[in-house]
């Protein structure tokens, strides 16, 4: 490993050796995360059998892709300083293997049950898929440090179906051909009788393996003695009720059958043993309240009289708190567990508050919090304000209370949140920050004004950088200043206009220059007139907005019209700079399922709940909003309007300053203090121009081409649902096989209802908001749905590195 790299993996530090391979714990220097690389040892580099072992493990747990088995990125052979080096990526999990977390007296019931249910879960799905593990045991077993169970070393699986179930034309996982007749592989003292003679093995194997675990779990020890050897292989399994008194009897039931001698005897596979240890733990959950066993605790040896006062006035209570608790152990855990896994972690939340006030202090439950939060410290000056928060797509919840500030560390969902922040005195504020996360942590830092000190609608953005657009604009350092919390509406565009804003030169401040013409302002304001001829926006009729519309933004204004309105109002126009600082662009899609981009009309200021990091609203769509930024003889328009592609957020647009679009509206901003020639001055995008590029040689050419070369092999392709709902089209998901790894790739297929096939296909790549979107679920129909009314057919695959295939 040349200067301690192997292909495009950092070597950090030697974590594990085996009989397989030694492990390192090395960063991608590409994705920047950490990894976990196996490698086989030179020594075992030239045994084709150890390489094919190596391919083995990766094909087998990558192709499985569950919950609770490691997650396998990539297999590779790499130059190292010792010759060629075969490897395996995989994901790197802080935490402990099993066998170092069993105590001499054995685990807690409730805590073994459930890391049994999740390594049962693990082999369930590989059993399902016909692959033996083959060497279950503790050290395979790792416990992460949200305390969740992953099975590891696939190295000895093999594949294993009856010949009636296997498929003649499906790729095999693992190759059953590694493993010689009679040979033993594994590890001893967890192996099956069979496997220890060297007959055949299949998913029963793995299931008395399992036993073992579970024994081991909670005994504290094994059944057998590691050297007992053939001899135990013919002797039942001392009692579990002896080893460890107390024990529920359906679980040492289920103990014994695991470790039955003659499979036969066992469960045929880890799918019916799932199904059992759920079963023990779902009884487990609803066991009626123990009144013998509450009276022989010390802690309640009082007077007879005193304790049946008491169990009297507290018998209800009694059994609706055990009632609400077997609720939560039994529905809400493994609910919580689903939500997780699904990525809703806001319901995950919310569920899970409800669980903690019936089972505080529950180890399963604590194991849930870490896997899918993060502790939060919130820091408000003054301090005393009172904090509630919700996830930021929850826009119909109520408001958790958090508490009062400063909160340390106060457990929220990984997720982008909403927050209200009201003290006595202060003005209340909503904001939905970018928090950045630092040391495990995300930190909130908040000042409040004093109730009535701010410009009436607007919000306080501080101080702080500018959003380059990834280098398409200037950094610049902006202080704190005051920004509308709402596009200007036409009710407040008509006192404008009522106030003779119009016939008031002084408002006009700028050069009228239109074509490199400049015109006098009589001359530039016939421009400015309404649909019927008077003074006001294109949208206008009569001098004034639409009845009923007072609070939709006011649209068709040209940039000179809200130059003038914003002096008028003692205000500016903001530069792209401080609209960017006010909007923050790069802090996630979120704002964009919240945000006017109907392609259905303007909405009402507010109505839409777009919520910006500072308090803002509709700076994501509703209207394009003005800037006072020239780049030449056009003006900025930024944010887009509601008949945009959603990526135009994040893409500014210039125009006329005479243009006058329906589209086209603004905000305005108030600075504290000038602004520096540095931050008011034009501002030209960064942006590649390809054609100034000089063609590459026909060598290199076919070098960037062969990048794109892939095997033509059979797609496989099948039908995964259907939906005849929509009134327009018939939507099919399909998926086929990638050119590429293992991957399978999905596809939208929507047919028109309104042609016969065959159909002319068209092909659809989406906006680069499939890149920011975390899910299909979110395509831009609007964009492509007039193809299928024209009868045409629509093929949206789910491309690599968009939507939930981000890379």
């Amino acid at each position: 490993m040349s200067r301690r790299t192997l292909s495009h993996y950092e070597i950090l530090e030697k974590i594990g050796e085996g009989g397989m391979g030694v492990v390192y714990r090395a960063v991608d220097t590409r994705l920047g995360r950490q990894v976990a690389l196996k490698l086989l040892p030179p020594r075992l580099v030239a045994d084709p059998e150890r390489r094919e072992r190596l391919a083995q493990e990766a094909r087998t747990a990558s192709a499985l892709n569950h919950p609770h088995i490691v997650t396998i990125y990539e297999i590779d052979r790499a130059p190292s300083e010792d010759g060629m080096v075969d490897f395996i990526a995989m994901e790197y999990l802080e935490g402990e293997p099993l066998d170092q977390k069993i105590p001499d007296e054995g685990l807690p019931v409730e805590e073994a049950l459930d890391w049994a249910i999740e390594v049962a879960s693990a082999c369930a799905a590989a059993h399902d898929a016909g692959v033996v593990h083959r060497d279950l045991k503790p050290s395979n077993l790792m416990i992460d440090s949200g305390g969740r169970l992953k099975v590891l070393d696939f190295g000895l699986a093999k594949l294993t179906r009856p010949a009636d179930t296997v498929d003649a034309e499906a790729p095999t996982m693992a190759s059953p051909a590694l493993t010689q007749k009679g040979a033993v592989l594994g590890t001893p003292v967890y192996m099956s009788p069979e496997q220890a003679e060297g007959r055949e093995v299949d998913a029963r194997s793995d299931v008395y393996a399992l036993g073992i675990v579970l024994y081991e779990m909670l005994a504290g020890r094994r059944p057998f003695p590691e050297n007992s050897g053939a001899a135990r292989r013919e002797t039942a399994p001392p009692s579990l009720g002896t080893a460890r008194p107390g024990i529920p009897e359906d679980l040492e039931q289920i103990v014994r059958k695991c470790l039955r001698r003659d499979p036969a005897d066992r469960y045929p596979t880890a799918i019916e043993l799932e199904e059992e240890l759920r079963a023990v733990r779902a009884r487990l959950a609803a066991a009626p309240f123990d009144l013998k066993a509450y009276l022989r605790r010390p802690r309640v040896l009082i007077p007879a009289a005193v304790v049946l006062t008491v169990l009297l006035v507290g018998g209800v209570w009694l059994w609706h708190r055990g009632r609400e608790a077997r609720w939560a152990r039994r529905v809400a855990l493994p609910e919580i567990e689903r939500l997780i896994e699904e990525d809703d972690l806001a319901e995950a939340y919310r569920l899970a508050r409800e669980a903690e006030h019936e089972i505080p202090g529950d180890p399963h439950l604590e194991r849930l919090w870490k896997r899918f939060t993060i502790p939060v410290s919130i820091r408000t000056q003054p301090t005393g304000a009172q904090i509630a928060a919700k996830p930021y797509l929850a826009v119909d919840e109520p408001w958790v209370t958090l508490g009062r500030s400063p909160i340390e560390e106060v457990l929220l969902p990984e997720t982008l949140h909403r927050f209200r922040i009201a003290k006595e005195g202060y003005e209340t504020i909503e904001v939905a920050p970018t928090l950045e996360l630092g040391h495990g942590r995300l930190l909130l830092e908040a000042t409040l004004w004093p109730a009535g000190s701010a410009p009436e609608g607007m919000v306080r953005v501080p101080a702080g950088s500018t959003n380059t657009l990834s280098g398409q604009l200037p950094a610049r350092e902006l202080d704190a200043f005051w920004i509308d919390r709402h596009e200007v509406t036409n009710s407040a565009f008509q006192e404008f206009v009522d106030d003779g804003g119009y016939r008031r030169p002084e408002l006009w401040k700028h050069a009228l220059v239109r074509d490199g013409e400049t015109l006098g302002r009589e001359e530039a304001l016939d421009l400015f007139r309404d649909k019927t001829g008077r003074p006001g926006p294109a949208t206008w009729e009569l001098g004034a907005h639409p009845e009923g519309q007072g609070d939709l933004p006011v649209g068709g204004v040209s940039w000179h019209e809200a130059a003038a309105y914003a002096e008028w109002a003692g205000k500016s126009l903001p530069t792209i700079h401080h609209w960017l600082r006010a909007a923050d662009p790069s802090y996630r899609s979120d704002i964009l399922l919240v945000s006017n981009f109907s392609g259905e009309g303007p909405a009402p200021v507010g109505r839409w709940q777009g919520l910006g990091p500072y308090g803002t609203y509709d700076m994501a769509g509703n209207l394009k909003e003005w800037s006072s930024t020239a780049t030449g003889e056009r003006r900025y328009l930024l944010g887009g309007a509601w008949n945009d592609p959603t990526y135009l957020f994040l893409t500014p647009e210039a125009d006329t300053p005479f243009a006058r679009e329906p589209t086209h509206g603004f905000r305005c901003v108030v600075y504290p203090e000038p602004l520096p020639s540095e931050l008011t001055g034009p501002v030209e995008m960064a942006r590649a121009d390809v054609d100034r590029e000089d063609p590459v040689s026909d060598e290199v050419f076919a070098v960037l081409e062969s990048v794109y070369d892939y095997d033509e092999t059979p797609l496989n392709a099948r039908v995964e649902s259907v939906d005849d709902s929509p009134p327009h089209w018939r939507l099919e998901e399909i998926s086929f096989d990638a050119a590429y790894g293992d991957e399978r790739v999905p596809v939208y297929l929507f047919l028109p209802e309104n042609a016969v096939p065959p159909y002319q296909a068209v092909v659809y790549f989406p906006t680069s908001m499939a890149e920011a979107l975390d899910s299909s679920d979110h395509l831009e129909l609007r964009w492509f749905d007039f193809i299928l009314r024209s009868g045409r057919a629509v093929i949206h695959p789910v491309y690599k590195g968009t939507y939930e295939r981000k890379v």
